[in-house]
C-alpha cells in the first residue's frame, strides 16, 4: 500500500473523503465478505454434524447383522484356578476344565560368584583361558530358532560376555550386587526355551567359572540316554562282539523278542546265536540288570523290552577301537627339537589311556628309552609348564599343576596328586583331536552330517537359481528335481536319519516361529565345528559314565525350563506357550493347577445385550437431540459477521456472543436437516414382523417422551422402561431386560430389521449427486463452488475500490499541488511589498 500525505496545503481530512467517495463500493465488498464467512461458518457447522451422522451410520451397519448380537458370558466355578471370557462363537452349556500345567518362561540363575567380580572383570580373572586352535573355549546358546556359537576369549569382560548372551537371543545381565548372571528366554513356554552347553573342554570349563553350568545341563550329560545314546557299546559278552547304540540295542531286543516268540522266522544262525547268548546273558545276571525273576520273552510289553535293553546297554562297555577301551579315542599330534632336529609323533588313546601315560611318566615306570615317550616328556613339559591354573581373583575353582625349580613341571607332585593328574591327563585329551580313522561313532556321524548339509545344500542351490524366463523356470524345476531327490536318498538311510534328528534335537535350530524346518540350521552350519560339537558331546557323556571325568558341581546353575501351559477341557488336552489358551471362541486363562475338574459356564449375556441396545439408543439420542437443537435455533436475522473495522468498536466478549448468535442459527430450519430428521425419525417408528407377530419399540418398553412430556427439543429421544440412569422411566417395569432373558432371538431379530431400516433411512440421505459427495447429507459440493464465486467477487470489488481510490487520490493530490503553488507565489508577492 502507497504511504499517502494528504492534507498538508489544503488542510482537508482527504482519507475521510475518499472513503466517503468510494463507500458504495466498499459496501458490495464487505457484503461478499460477510456472505463468504457466515457460508464457511455453515460449511463448518455441516462437517462437524456430518462426521456424527456418519459416525452412527457406521454402527448401524454393524447392527443389523447376527454376529453383533452374539454375547457370551462364561464364569468359572473356581475363579483362583482360572478366569475364562466366551466370544460370539462360543457353544452355551458347562464344560469340564483341568489345569495341568502352566507355562513357564525359561530362566537361568547363575552361580554366586567371588565377591569381587563386577562388570569389568575380564575372563582372565576368572580364571578362563581363550584355549588352543583344536581346544577354543567355545559354547552354544541355543533357542528354539537360532544356534550361536560364542568364543570366550581371555580379554573378554563380563559386561561384553553378556552383550554376546543378548546377541544370541536370549535376555542376559550380570547382577554386581548379587554376583550372578541372570539369563531368561524372550518369549514364555517350550517354544522359548534355551540351552547353554559347551562346545570343547575349555567352553565346559569356562562354564563352571562363570556359574553358568546349569543343573539341566549337567543331567542331559551325565544321563546315558539322552546324551550318550548315540555312542556305540560293545556286546562283549556275545562270540559276535557287536557295537550297539542305545536306539539300535532297543532293536536288537525287538529282534529277540520276536525270535523267541515266534521262532525261527527268519534270522540268520549268527543272529539266533547272538540272541540265545544275550538271552543267557541276561539270565545269568538278573541281580545286576535289576531284576527279581526270569524274562517272560513271550509277554514282555514294550516299555518293560527297551528298559531291559537300556540295562544290558549300560552294563556293556565302550570300546570304539577294537581294544576294550572305556572310553573314545583321540589323537594327539605332536612335535618336539628345533630346525633340522624337530620330529613329529602321534599318539592314538583315549582319556583313561593318556592318564595311565601320563602317571607312568610322572611315577618314573614309564619307559622313556622309548623314543615316543621321551618325547611325549619333552612335549609336556614345554607345553604346560606355561600353562596358569589359578589366578588371585578366584580360589579352588582350579587344580594348579606345579612346576619344579628347573621350570618343567613337577613330575613328583603330580605323581602324588590325583587332581593335579586328572587335570593335566584332561588338557592333553582335550589339546588332541578325534581319531576318525580308529572311531567308527565319528566316523558313521561325520559321514552323515556331510551327506545330510550336503544333500540340503543342494536343495537350497537349485531353490536359488533364476526363474525370469521360462527356460530358467525349466532348468530351476530340474535342478530342483534332481536335488531333492538326492537328500530324499540321503534321509532313506536309517544311519542318516537317526544322526539328523539327534543333531536337530541337541544342536539345531528351527528356520522360524511358524516354519518348523531345519533347513537353514543345515546349509548354514560349519560341517567340522558341528562335527567336533557333536562328538564333544558324545565324548564327555561317555567319560562321565565311564567315571573318567567328574562334572564339577559345586557352582551349577539352577535352569528352569521353558513349558507350555497344559489344560484339558472337556477330556481334550491343548497346549499353549502362554496361559491363555482359546478353544472354539472360549478364552481360558489358567491362573493355578488343579487337582480335581472345575466347571466353566457359558451363557447369553443378558447384560451385555441390554447395554449394545442403550448405546444404541443413547448415540442415536444424542445425535437426534442435536438435530432438533440445530433446527429449532433461534432466528439470528439481523446478525451479520462483523468488518475488521465494526470489530475495532467492540470487546472481545461482544464479539464473541455476536458471532456465537449467528453459528448457533445457521442450520435454523434447514430444508435438508430436516429431512434427515423426518427419514430417521419415521424409519424408527415403524413396525417389524418377526415370526408371524408384528413388533415395535413400545413392545419391548422403549418409547419417545412426546413433545408435551419431554425436555426442549428432546421429543424424538427414546427411553427404556426400567432404566435406572433415567428418572422419565426408572419406575417402569424392565420389558426389554425381561425380553432378552426369556426370548433373545425374537428381540436380537426385531433389532435387525429396526438397524436394518434405519441404515437404509439414512444411506439414501447419504449418497452422492451433482451437488454433494458420497456418505455426506449436505450439498458439499454446491457450497464450495458457491465459496468459490464469492471469492471471485470480492476479488472484482476489491479491485474496484482500489481503482476507485487511486483516481480519487491523484485528483487530491493535484489539488495539493496546485494549492502548494498558488501559497507560494502569494508569500513571494507580500514579501516584495514588505508584506
Amino acid at each position: 500500500m502507497p504511504i499517502r500525505l494528504s492534507g498538508l496545503a489544503s488542510g482537508l481530512d482527504t482519507e475521510a473523503i475518499v472513503g466517503a467517495l468510494v463507500s458504495a463500493y466498499s459496501y458490495k465488498k464487505d457484503k461478499y465478505v460477510k456472505a463468504q464467512t457466515k457460508l464457511s461458518w455453515k460449511q463448518d457447522a455441516w462437517k462437524t454434524l456430518n462426521s456424527k451422522v456418519y459416525s452412527l451410520y457406521t454402527s448401524v451397519g454393524q447392527m443389523r447383522y447376527s454376529s453383533n448380537y452374539s454375547v457370551k458370558k462364561a464364569t468359572v466355578s473356581d475363579t483362583t484356578k482360572a478366569t475364562a471370557t466366551a466370544s460370539g462363537s462360543t457353544i452355551n452349556g458347562t464344560q469340564e476344565l483341568k489345569i495341568n500345567k502352566l507355562a513357564q518362561t525359561a530362566f537361568i540363575t547363575g552361580g554366586e560368584l567371588d565377591k569381587s567380580v563386577t562388570g569389568s572383570t575380564t575372563m582372565m580373572q576368572l580364571g578362563i583361558k581363550g584355549g588352543t586352535s583344536l581346544d577354543k573355549a567355545s559354547i552354544s546358546v541355543r533357542t528354539g530358532t537360532k544356534a550361536t556359537n560364542i568364543e570366550i576369549d581371555s580379554s573378554m569382560t563380563v559386561n561384553q560376555f553378556v552383550n554376546k548372551l543378548n546377541e544370541a537371543g536370549v535376555s542376559a545381565n550380570f547382577d554386581e550386587k548379587n554376583k550372578r548372571f541372570y539369563i531368561g528366554a524372550k518369549t514364555s513356554g517350550s517354544a522359548g526355551d534355551f540351552s547353554i552347553s559347551a562346545n570343547s573342554s575349555q567352553g565346559l570349563s569356562a562354564l563352571n567359572n562363570l556359574g553358568l553350568l546349569s543343573d539341566t545341563e549337567i543331567k542331559s550329560i551325565t544321563t546315558s540316554d539322552t546324551s550318550s545314546n548315540m555312542a556305540k557299546r560293545l556286546f562283549e559278552f556275545t562270540s559276535a562282539k557287536n557295537y550297539y547304540d542305545l536306539g539300535e540295542a532297543e532293536a536288537l531286543f525287538a529282534k529277540i523278542k520276536d525270535y523267541k516268540t515266534n521262532g525261527t522266522g527268519s534270522y540268520t544262525s549268527d543272529e539266533k546265536a547272538e540272541f540265545d547268548e544275550i538271552v543267557s546273558y541276561i539270565e545269568a545276571n538278573k541281580t545286576n540288570l535289576g531284576l527279581k525273576e526270569s524274562v517272560d520273552w513271550t509277554s514282555i510289553s514294550n516299555d518293560d523290552l527297551k528298559a531291559l535293553a537300556k540295562s544290558v546297554y549300560n552294563q556293556a562297555t565302550y570300546d570304539t577301537t577294537g581294544t576294550k577301551s572305556t572310553a573314545i579315542t583321540r589323537s594327539l599330534s605332536f612335535s618336539v627339537g628345533e630346525g633340522d632336529e624337530k620330529k613329529s609323533y602321534k599318539i592314538d588313546n583315549n582319556l583313561a589311556g593318556f592318564k595311565d601315560l601320563i602317571r607312568s611318566i610322572a611315577d618314573g615306570t614309564a619307559d622313556e628309552s622309548d623314543e615316543k615317550i621321551s618325547a611325549l616328556k619333552t612335549y609336556l613339559n614345554n607345553t604346560y609348564a606355561d600353562e596358569v591354573y589359578k589366578t588371585e581373583k578366584v580360589d579352588d575353582d582350579y587344580t594348579a599343576i606345579k612346576f619344579g625349580a628347573n621350570g618343567e613341571l613337577d613330575w613328583a607332585a603330580i605323581s602324588g596328586d590325583e587332581d593335579m593328574l586328572n587335570a593335566l591327563s584332561e588338557k592333553v585329551y582335550a589339546s588332541s583331536t578325534y581319531a576318525m580313522s580308529n572311531d567308527p561313532t565319528y566316523r558313521e556321524m561325520y559321514a552323515s552330517l556331510n551327506a545330510i548339509r550336503d544333500g540340503y545344500l543342494a536343495v537350497a542351490s537349485a531353490e536359488a537359481l533364476p526363474t525370469d524366463t521360462s527356460e530358467q523356470i525349466a532348468i530351476r524345476a530340474a535342478k530342483l528335481r534332481e536335488a531333492q531327490e538326492q537328500l530324499d536318498t540321503v534321509l532313506a538311510d536309517p544311519t542318516n536319519q537317526k544322526w539328523k534328528e539327534y543333531i536337530e534335537k541337541n544342536f539345531g535350530a528351527q528356520n522360524s516361529e511358524y516354519d518348523k524346518r531345519y533347513t537353514d540350521f543345515w546349509t548354514q552350519s560349519d560341517n567340522l565345528e558341528l562335527a567336533q560339537s557333536v562328538f564333544y558331546r558324545i565324548d564327555l557323556a561317555a567319560n562321565v559314565s565311564a567315571g573318567n571325568l567328574e562334572i564339577n558341581t559345586t557352582n551349577q546353575a539352577h535352569k528352569v525350563d521353558g513349558t507350555d501351559a497344559e489344560i484339558e477341557l472337556n477330556g481334550v488336552t491343548y497346549t499353549n506357550n502362554t496361559n491363555s489358551i482359546t478353544v472354539n471362541g472360549l478364552t481360558i486363562e489358567a491362573l493355578a493347577t488343579t487337582k480335581e475338574a472345575i466347571s466353566v459356564n457359558v451363557s447369553n449375556d443378558t447384560d451385555a445385550l441390554y447395554d449394545k441396545v442403550k448405546d444404541f439408543l443413547t448415540s442415536y439420542n444424542s445425535l437426534m437431540n442435536e438435530m432438533q437443537k440445530l433446527y429449532n435455533a433461534d432466528s439470528a436475522k439481523d446478525y451479520e459477521p462483523l468488518t475488521e473495522d465494526e470489530k475495532a468498536e467492540m470487546s472481545e466478549s461482544e464479539i464473541e456472543k455476536w458471532e456465537q448468535k449467528i453459528k448457533d442459527s445457521l442450520l435454523r430450519r434447514d430444508t435438508q436437516l430436516s429431512s434427515i430428521i423426518s427419514a430417521m425419525t419415521m424409519s424408527m417408528m415403524k413396525t417389524y414382523e418377526v415370526n408371524g407377530k408384528t413388533y415395535a419399540w413400545s413392545t419391548f418398553g422403549v418409547h419417545t417422551l412426546g413433545s408435551m412430556n419431554a425436555e426442549k427439543n428432546e421429543g424424538y429421544a427414546y427411553h427404556i422402561d426400567g432404566d435406572s440412569e433415567d428418572s422419565y422411566t426408572s419406575g417402569n417395569d424392565e420389558k426389554l431386560r425381561a425380553a432378552l432373558a426369556e426370548d433373545p432371538d425374537t428381540v436380537i431379530e426385531f433389532l435387525k430389521q429396526v438397524t436394518s431400516g434405519l441404515y437404509k433411512a439414512m444411506d439414501d440421505k447419504m449418497k452422492s449427486s451433482s451437488i454433494k459427495s458420497v456418505y455426506t447429507v449436505y450439498n458439499d459440493k454446491e457450497m464450495a463452488s458457491e465459496y468459490s464465486d464469492y471469492s471471485s467477487l470480492i476479488k472484482t470489488w476489491t479491485d474496484r475500490v482500489t481503482d476507485m481510490e487511486d483516481a480519487y487520490y491523484k485528483k487530491f493530490a493535484a489539488m495539493e499541488k496546485a494549492l502548494a503553488t498558488l501559497q507560494g507565489n502569494s508569500s513571494s508577492i507580500s514579501s516584495l511589498l514588505g508584506g
